[in-house]
């Protein structure tokens, strides 16, 4: 009887007690068709988790699972933007336009990264696109802020110059 319960706890311990490693570690289940709004919202939680590297992961199967959801691009790229891993950052972003070519979101962090990178010309069209979009759309909290990064970038560009 003795062996029969050390065998059933050490099933249990193996096994953990029925519990799949999945739902441990709030990663979508595999089983069903995954969203990507069940990556993007694990990779959140990842984030807050300090799990970088998982969270970019379930961002990246967010991009996958649903490439037209410009949100997945736009968290993504504020990670690596974060890490100051500026070309990936690039990159990301970079898709995030190609994707929506008028989201005045996805070229205001490009705008930044690239000004945050050096990289003042290129920031600075990036950013009169994203004033343009925000102008478009009548979303004058954006538009302000799209202002004051355009102010910013032309101000270092002519810093830069002048040294």
């Amino acid at each position: 009887m003795k062996k029969y319960f050390v065998l059933i706890v050490a099933l249990f311990m193996i096994t953990g007690c029925g519990q799949k490693d999945e739902a441990k570690n709030k990663t979508p289940k595999s089983r069903k068709a995954v969203t990507g709004q069940e990556y993007l919202a694990a990779g959140m939680q990842y984030l807050n988790q300090k799990d970088i590297p998982q969270a970019i992961r379930s961002f990246d199967m967010a991009i996958k699972t649903d490439p037209s959801d410009i949100n997945s691009y736009l968290v993504l790229g504020q990670v690596y933007m974060r890490l100051k891993q500026y070309d990936r950052a690039a990159d990301t972003f970079g898709a995030a336009v190609r994707v929506d070519p008028n989201n005045g979101e996805a070229f205001y962090m490009l705008s930044t990264n690239k000004m945050l990178s050096g990289r003042f010309e290129s920031a600075e069209k990036d950013a009169q696109r994203s004033v343009e979009l925000f102008m478009l759309n009548r979303d004058e909290e954006k538009f302000k802020r799209s202002v004051a990064l355009l102010k910013t970038i032309s101000e270092a560009k002519s810093s830069q110059t002048t040294q």
